[in-house]
């Protein structure tokens, strides 16, 4: 075994940019440009050994990784280490041959890779877009499950293994007895049987919080190398080894070590139930959510000291809403109530969606106060009575003005996009309200959490923080981690098609004729597309049928609307076809939309063909579906104002 410093050497050696650097470019480029595992014809040389240099790259990373990994732990090297053996590994599988023997293997490993260097949100994705036989042995069927966190499929899928009378022990022996046993087919039986026993027993540690299940889970998948190691089982050497390490990431990152299990002061009655109950109905969702994702953890660590005043800037769908629910979990443990801001009236209905999934089941009650600047009885008793509100700043203003004593009893403020404080006036009424909270003769009693995704830096996030937290010592929580990796790109069309290209670069990964041309239909005598918002729309549908979703921003509600019209026209002359497989789940939706915008209205037209229209005029009943649409994956393309982010 090689010493730490040998490892560390070897890694750092193996990271560097430059001739590797560019293997691993030159890797996603053929990824990407390649269908089905074929090149276009116009394709740059890539290089005739590309496959095997990719795949001895991405192997001796793994392996040093998980060796250091071992001995010293995670660390910034390892992560960079396991990223890089995914980036080769996704380049093996990624739009592959969908008939290559060790496709799900590989893309196992690459996932569990990715996983480990952070990023379980890509690991999710690699298997979340991939349909079809992955010809994956039952020890990697149960990685998968664990992966995309549907760990009621791993449960169901360990249990019926394990229950199976082949896979026991005595069978298993009375093979072994045989004439001619097939030594290679038992152990294989084995290792699987093992992988699935330790996961079955991990997955109760996820579920219990118990530390007894993961020490036993450990101890199996030790076992499991050993043995593959011994009997010189490559591919189950690599899946026990991953898999070994994944529980152990997964376990250290997740919820039940990251919440203190000691209440803080003056919570000690309630804490531990609502801990509990809290870690509980996160990991029962459909897709379990477990774990902190590295752009979570600091903020969430001083999410649960209830008097550090936070001000947290973490990149979009990196995660603020949970750290602002674990802020709220120790404000409700202390008996006292929980006040969200919000600037828009879009965000106010995601953000009370969000909230009463994750506390309703809690037995906290959760409202939301948003429209004209009045306040009505019912407006006032939700603000006086209710756990969480959450409220726009001219609601709350205008309700403050009127009874200063509504918020007497709330013990956490949460600033959701605290980058729209600013100069415009509906930013300065923004800061206007701030300032009154600030200056309240119980404002330290009363803690504050500044969210955003787009703060100032410098001076201005440091003046920013020290008004927040009325100039006590403190430092911003900031992190520029993604859960997702981005890539720039070009659309250009070429008279006939367009051909993406990606990563800006004249010799980077294009995808040819990624939009073709389509025929004029019927009496029309121009083919299409006729203008951009028609590429647009066709470049979605493209990025549909390959199991991703799109995002249109428009700069005016109007045009949003616009793009809803030219769905509904350009489907029902039969230039782009429905996204949706089965109208079921959008029945509640359209009966929503047509009672409050009639049939006809572009947002109802175009939900009918699974593309939602979203802008924070529509009537909030409708956004609510909308988003609960959206949430749950529903719908492919969805086009909305770009000052708002879905």
């Amino acid at each position: 075994m090689e010493t730490i410093d040998e490892l560390t050497t070897f890694l750092t050696d193996a990271t560097v940019d430059g001739i590797l650097g560019r293997l691993l470019y030159r890797g996603a480029a053929w990824s990407l440009m390649r269908e089905n595992g074929v090149l276009p014809p116009n394709a740059p040389p890539l290089g005739a050994t590309i496959e095997t240099d990719l795949a001895e790259h991405g192997f001796a990373l793994l392996r040093g990784a998980m060796a250091l990994r071992a001995q010293a732990g995670t660390s910034d090297l390892t992560s960079k280490a396991f990223e890089r053996a995914a980036n080769a590994f996704e380049a093996l599988v990624r739009n592959g041959d969908a008939g290559s023997p060790d496709r799900g293997f590989r893309r196992t490993i690459a996932a569990a890779a990715y996983h480990l260097a952070g990023f379980s949100a890509v690991a999710y994705s690699l298997f979340n877009e991939t349909a079809g036989d992955l010809n994956t042995s039952p020890g990697e069927t149960a990685i998968q499950h664990l992966i995309l966190r549907d760990l009621g499929q791993l449960r169901g899928f360990v249990r019926e293994w394990l229950d199976n009378d082949d896979h026991k022990d005595e069978q298993i022996a009375e093979m072994l007895r045989g004439e001619k046993p097939d030594v290679d087919e038992v152990l294989s039986t084995i290792l699987n049987t093992t992988i699935c026993r330790a996961l079955a027993y991990f997955d109760f540690a996820l579920e219990t919080g118990e530390a007894e299940p993961i020490e036993t889970a450990r101890a199996l998948l030790d076992a499991a190398v050993s043995l593959a190691d011994n009997a010189e089982n490559v591919p189950l050497w690599w899946i026990s080894n991953l898999c070994r390490h994944l529980i152990d990431d997964l376990w250290q990152h997740s919820l039940h070590e990251s919440l203190p299990t000691e209440p803080p002061e003056g919570t000690e009655e309630k804490y531990p139930d609502l801990r509990r109950l809290f870690i509980s109905s996160l990991y029962a969702r459909k897709n379990s959510e477990v774990e902190l994702w590295p752009s979570q953890r600091e903020a969430a660590r001083r999410s649960t000291d209830v008097t550090d005043d936070l001000v947290v800037a973490l990149p979009t769908s990196a995660g603020k809403t949970r750290v602002a629910e674990i802020a709220a979990l120790m404000t409700l443990s202390s008996a006292r109530r929980v006040l969200i801001v919000t600037p828009l009236r879009a965000l106010s209905a995601q953000t009370e969606r969000s909230f009463r999934k994750t506390f309703a089941p809690l037995g906290f009650s959760v409202s939301s106060l948003y429209g004209a600047s009045g306040l009505s009885a019912g407006d006032e008793d939700a603000l006086r009575t209710r756990e969480i509100i959450i409220a726009t700043p001219e609601k709350l203003d205008f309700a403050l003005r009127s009874d200063p004593s509504l918020i007497d009893d709330v013990g956490l403020i949460v600033l959701d996009e605290g980058h729209m404080i600013g100069p415009s006036e509906r930013e300065i009424r923004y800061e206007t309200l701030v300032q009154r909270l600030l200056r309240r003769s119980d404002a330290e009693s009363r803690r504050i959490v500044c969210l955003s995704a787009i703060l100032p830096s410098g001076e201005e996030l440091d003046d920013l923080t020290a008004w927040i937290r009325s100039d006590e010592p403190g430092a911003p929580v900031l992190s520029d981690w993604r859960p997702t990796r981005q890539r720039f790109g070009t659309l250009t069309w070429r008279g006939q098609d367009a051909l993406l290209r990606l990563d800006l670069n004249r010799n980077g990964p294009f995808i040819d004729k990624f939009v073709v041309q389509r025929p004029a239909r019927g009496k029309e005598k121009l083919p299409y597309p006729r203008k951009t918002s028609h590429l647009t729309l066709f470049a979605a549908w493209e990025f549909a049928g390959q199991g991703k979703r799109t995002l249109i921003f428009s700069t005016q509600a109007n045009w949003v609307e616009g793009f809803g019209k030219q769905v509904v026209d350009l489907c029902k002359r039969g230039y782009l076809g429905s996204l949706l497989e089965d109208e079921a789940p959008i029945a509640r939706a359209l009966e929503v939309g047509k009672e409050w915008l009639g049939e006809d209205h572009p947002a109802v037209a175009s939900l009918k063909v699974g593309v939602a229209i979203h802008h924070g005029r529509l009537p909030s009943p409708f956004l609510r579906e909308l988003e609960t649409l959206l949430s749950e994956g529903v719908l492919k393309v969805i086009v909305v104002v770009s000052v708002k982010v879905v």
